[in-house]
């Protein structure tokens, strides 16, 4: 699931960059804000960016 939630955000951060370089500013803005609250999202563990996944995913198990 991880790298799902990881190809989503690079491919939002890809469009937004592709969206500025061909002169499409606001929606470059847009998927950079987007891409943004997903990362941030994703980087906080948060239900929505796990994809269906029970638990806080973690590489230390206690």
């Amino acid at each position: 699931m991880r790298v799902i939630r990881d190809v989503l955000v690079e491919a939002v951060f890809a469009g937004a960059l592709t969206s500025l370089v061909l002169g499409y500013g606001l929606v470059g803005v847009v998927l950079l804000a987007l891409g943004a609250i997903m990362l941030s999202l994703a980087l906080r563990g948060h239900r929505y960016m796990t994809f269906g996944a029970s638990r806080k995913l973690s590489t230390i198990n206690l």
